[in-house]
């Protein structure tokens, strides 16, 4: 919609990202020396940009993980733990800051 194709937005998101913090030596491109957090995609987004929600695996800190899930599958696996907020209702009454209901 705003005119870009696929790589410009790519190159947006990641190089461009990171000469504009300042980090561009070690973040936004694969490269030997830099840190390697990445996203595997199933589809190609420079044939269509919304490709990029095809999420198959997320690199992070070494360490892999299943787009769907996010389970960690290497270097061991291992289930993403629950988080506290995914309590189908909440404990209690809700109330407001000052004590109305």
């Amino acid at each position: 919609m705003g005119g870009m194709t696929p790589r410009e937005i790519l190159k947006a998101a990641t190089i461009d990202g990171a000469k504009i913090i300042g980090f561009d030596q070690d973040l936004g491109s694969i490269e030997a020396g830099k840190l390697a957090d990445l996203v595997v995609l199933d589809r190609n987004p420079l044939q269509d940009i919304r490709n990029t929600n095809s999420v198959r695996y997320v690199m992070k800190n070494g360490e892999l993980y299943d787009g769907d899930t996010l389970d960690q599958v290497w270097p061991v696996q291992r289930k993403l733990p629950k988080f506290w907020w995914w309590d189908a209702a909440p404990k209690g009454p809700i109330t407001s800051t000052n004590g109305a209901r």
